[in-house]
């Protein structure tokens, strides 16, 4: 045989003995966090690749060869191959001094955010150790961009994004958990279901841009709430926190605890395993527990050579409270009226009744004001991704969910004067000559004596002492009770195939929400009430005695509840049925080694149903009520709902975005993006205007957005800079109004209007490391407001003949977009000691289109300190909002005509409004008062 095909022969065979494929996985040295995209490359050789987003990698590698593993933000690290084994579990080490991540959420692969045409923030595991927020929500006040009304706690908090303002708090995002929907796309607020604890990794939230091709009805934007998962070694920590909030006064306790590891010899298997239980008496103390509850979340995951299989699983049973806004004085310098301070409460004492049903379709309801809000969310979801030889890859995520609502509460609490006209024909006592005797339900204190006497030219008198006399004379609160249940099955699904070419990729994808909401609205079935004007207000018993000497009634029973089945909104219940559908694709391209394109298309297609019913109108009884005794008034109303009534609404909507990357050098890059929106009606559009089995037929909302970017990354320095352009058109107000009323009440819908607005604004974003122990990290956003068209319906009398539009175009308001919006934290950390100050400011806002007033800017400063006793247990003391401030978030109008009817429409008060009313009392909600917190953590 020839020697050199010989050689040859055995070079190959040789070759092929000792070249092995070696595996191996890259993790976080810390959090044991799996590392996306690292690059492994065989030095010397033109050999490589990178992790994937499980972390792990494969190569064909020869005993002796040196891998080199890099990745922005860590330190290099070099690993020879021994002839031993084949399996790699390397960590790489965290570098303060680089700032750069990979993100997942917002792009169709993973990608280096200096390479990426999409404006996103992380908030990493490292940030979110030091602080202590009042809501999942408001650590979103991180992000540039973003405002968020977050003064409520954790329920129904307003979120928008690049001045995206109107039809609700979230109407323009998606709030995600593990890269899926926490609600469908077009209902309701999801803060409620979503709780931020030690199990909470990071939180990616993308501004715009792809978010519309990539998010559900999301042109605003896509945050993403990602959890943690277990590593191949184990790791736990618990956690307990004790604090004081309303400014030290009241008690707060909560508990967590996380843990994680491999579940097998192999460690392909891992798992993890976190949650808390917190009780607390609130900021504003009613007089019993504002949260109680808690959640436990889990995942395990399985990881082979061409993919992996995550297991999720949710549970939450959370009671919680929004809170209510406080009574203000001074438009100028808002500040809580007479007695009332920002901890003080306007939530009625513990109440316990039921009341019974009056008739069909209306439920018998056990109230009890101690339930609060009850929240419960129980679901499972998998995730399975699966590489498909060396270019192809498919992912699938599904997820079902059962979540529950039941809202218990009191629907308004403002004042009104007994002694007004309007006051006595809301509350159904005009008419009954005699005498009201007020008097505390709880201990018998009389107040004193309403009396109706239609001979005098005083019709209605008050002879007596009512508490809040600072604030109305002879007033009391007028408050309904309520009962909210909502319950919500979502299915989601969502797939997707790329295929990989040298510079290219190309996805496709689907995604299809089966949801059904059952939503029961008894507020005309809990009854009213009168409470005193006071912190932790006390329900007033009324009993009537007749002008002609009859026996006394009891207009209220014994806990100071009257009118069962009788109240201010009606009751309805509305059974809704929605399947929404979308394809979407994305394109990447390398065009070289510093330019990228990208760009997508989303076609969706939504199909609603409704079945609802609403009350008939309520009937007073002649026969005593339902205990048969004609002194007991509160019982004496009875009705029952209508037959279903069903009507069927679809809606298509297209979306498409694309942009350019240009990656100067390794430390600065520039991006330019277009995206165009269109995004179907929210169901609340579709409830609001239903009658008599149809609702307004609405146009797809149409979004477009333009924004360019500046990214300057260093060791030491993290600088983006984003212009921005959003324009809001075909946005609907539909809305339906009343031809008579009475039981032969008629309604009819008045035409779709549709709005036009646009913002512009300047995002910033820093981080500098001026040294190994001090850092500066801070966002911020300059930005206006216009109103191209703004039209709504005045309608005035009953019937069409008199209605008409209320034009307010052509302004600028900044109610929700502040003029800017400034995060900024300077912080210090050496060896064992961590200190951090954040300092949030919101500029001064016009209070409404009319510019009425202007709700003054104000500051907030949270004071962070962290100490290490050792390697196991750290201790955190938080101060939020360190100077007390009374930072005005959110108002109602004031009471101008002696009962509360004004206060909600905000819209119609004016500048004249005030001038002429320049001591009235009006409603706030402002940031939280003073906490303190003292939080131990032990790492097991």
């Amino acid at each position: 045989m020839n020697p050199r095909i010989l050689t040859e022969i055995i070079l190959f065979l040789y070759e092929g003995i000792v070249h092995a494929q070696v595996h191996g996985t890259v993790s976080d040295r810390s959090t044991k966090e799996k590392l996306v995209g690292a690059s492994i490359i065989i030095k010397g050789k033109n050999l490589g690749t990178i992790s994937d987003t499980e972390g792990r990698f494969e190569v064909l590698a020869v005993s002796g060869d040196l891998l080199e593993l890099s990745y922005i933000g860590y330190k290099n690290k070099t690993i020879a191959i021994s002839p031993e084994g084949s399996e790699l579990q390397v960590y790489l080490e965290s570098d303060p001094q680089q700032l750069e991540e990979v993100i997942i959420t917002g792009v169709f692969d993973p990608r280096k955010r200096i390479e990426s045409s999409v404006a996103i923030t992380t908030i990493t595991t490292k940030q979110l150790q030091y602080i202590v927020p009042n809501s999942s929500s408001e650590l979103l006040r991180m992000v540039p961009g973003v405002f968020v009304q977050s003064a409520r706690g954790e329920l129904r908090n307003q979120i928008y994004s690049r001045g995206m303002v109107f039809d609700g708090s979230v109407y323009y995002i998606s709030m995600q958990e593990d890269g899926l929907p926490m609600v469908s796309g077009q209902s309701g607020n999801p803060g409620g279901y979503l709780r931020s604890d030690i199990g909470l990794q990071k939180i990616e939230a993308v501004r715009g841009g792809s978010a519309s091709i990539l998010g559900v009805n999301a042109p605003g934007g896509i945050f993403n709430y990602i959890s943690k998962s277990g590593g191949d070694q184990f790791e736990g920590m618990i956690s307990s926190r004790v604090g004081l909030e309303g400014n030290g006064r009241n008690p707060y306790l909560r508990m967590e605890g996380s843990m994680g590891g491999p579940l097998s010899n192999d460690k392909s298997w891992t798992y993890h395993i976190g949650g808390h239980y917190r009780r607390a008496d609130g900021a504003k103390y009613p007089g019993y527990p504002l949260s109680h509850g808690g959640q436990i979340k889990w995942n395990i995951v399985k990881t082979y050579s061409s993919g992996s299989l995550k297991f999720y699983a949710k549970w939450l049973d959370d009671h919680t409270k929004d809170f209510e806004f406080t009574p203000t004085r001074d438009f100028d310098k808002p500040r809580p009226a007479g007695q009332f301070k920002n901890y003080s409460s306007v939530l009625i004492d513990a109440v316990q009744l039921t009341i019974p049903s009056s008739g069909d379709g209306v439920r018998t309801i056990d109230y009890d004001s101690r339930d609060l809000n009850h929240l419960k969310d129980n679901s499972l979801s998998l995730h399975w991704e699966q590489r498909l030889g060396s270019s192809w890859k498919t992912s699938h995520a599904l997820k079902y969910a059962q979540k529950r609502s039941t809202d218990v509460g009191t629907f308004i609490v403002y004042p009104s004067d007994v002694s007004s006209f309007l006051f006595n024909i809301v509350f159904d006592i005009f008419g009954n000559q005699g005498k009201y005797k007020f008097s505390n339900a709880a201990t018998k204190q009389v107040y004193g004596t309403l009396t109706h006497d239609f001979t005098s030219s005083a019709a209605f008198t008050f002879d007596g002492n009512l508490p809040g006399a600072d604030i109305i004379s002879n007033g009391v609160f007028f408050t309904p009770l309520y009962y909210v249940d909502s319950k919500l099955n979502d299915f989601f699904y969502q797939g997707t195939v790329s295929k990989t070419w040298n510079t290219m990729k190309v996805t496709g994808g689907l995604y299809s929400n089966k949801s059904r909401t059952r939503y029961y609205n008894a507020s005309a079935s809990s009854g009213t009430g009168l409470s005193t004007i006071e912190d932790k207000p006390q329900l007033i018993a009324i009993e009537y005695a007749p002008a002609d000497g009859g026996p006394v009634q009891h207009y209220t029973d014994p806990l100071g509840v009257s009118g069962y089945n009788y109240g201010p909104i009606y009751a309805q219940y509305n059974d809704v049925k929605t399947w929404d559908n979308a394809l979407f694709i994305g394109h990447q391209w390398d065009i070289n080694s510093r330019l990228n394109l990208d760009w997508g298309a989303r076609y969706e297609w939504f199909r609603f149903s409704n079945s609802y019913r609403v009350p008939t109108a309520n009937q007073k009884s002649t026969s005593g009520g339902f205990d048969k005794n004609p002194l007991t008034i509160y019982d004496n109303y009875s009705g029952a709902l209508t037959a279903p009534v069903f009507y069927k609404k679809r809606s298509d909507a297209y979306s498409h975005s694309g942009g350019l990357n240009y990656k100067h050098n390794k430390n600065l890059a520039f991006y330019v993006r277009y995206s165009n929106g269109s995004k179907v009606a929210d169901i609340s559009t579709y409830t609001a205007s239903q009658d008599a089995g149809s609702s307004a037929n609405v146009l797809p909302q149409e979004t477009i957005q333009l924004e360019g970017g500046v990214k300057y990354q260093s060791k030491t320095v993290g600088i983006t800079v984003t212009p921005f352009l959003s324009i809001l058109a075909d946005v609907p107000y539909a809305t339906f109004a009343s031809n008579s009323v009475g039981s032969n009440a008629t309604f009819y819908n008045l035409p779709v209007l549709y709005n036009k607005a646009h913002a512009t604004g300047i995002e910033l974003e820093a981080s500098i490391q001026i040294n190994p122990q001090w850092n500066i990290r801070s966002n911020a956003v300059i930005q206006q407001f216009y109103t191209d068209k703004y039209q709504t319906w005045n309608t005035n009398d009953l019937g069409p003949q008199d209605d008409i539009i209320i034009d307010q175009s052509g302004k600028k308001i900044s109610y929700y977009a502040a003029p800017y919006i400034i995060n900024i934290t300077p912080s210090y950390q050496h060896k064992k000691i961590y200190a951090g100050l954040n300092w949030y400011s919101l500029a001064r806002r016009t209070a409404n289109i009319n510019e009425a007033f202007y709700l003054p800017a104000f500051s907030q400063f949270d004071l962070n300190l962290s100490y290490a006793l050792n390697k196991r247990i750290n201790l955190k003391c938080s101060i939020n909002n360190l100077f007390d401030h009374f930072g005005v978030m959110d108002w109602t109008a004031p009471i101008l005509n002696g009962v509360f009817f004004g206060t909600f429409d905000t819209g119609s008060v004016t500048k004249e409004t005030i001038k002429q009313n320049p001591n009235a009392n009006y409603y706030t909600m402002a940031i939280q008062p003073r906490a303190f917190f003292l939080d131990c953590t032990i790492k097991l």
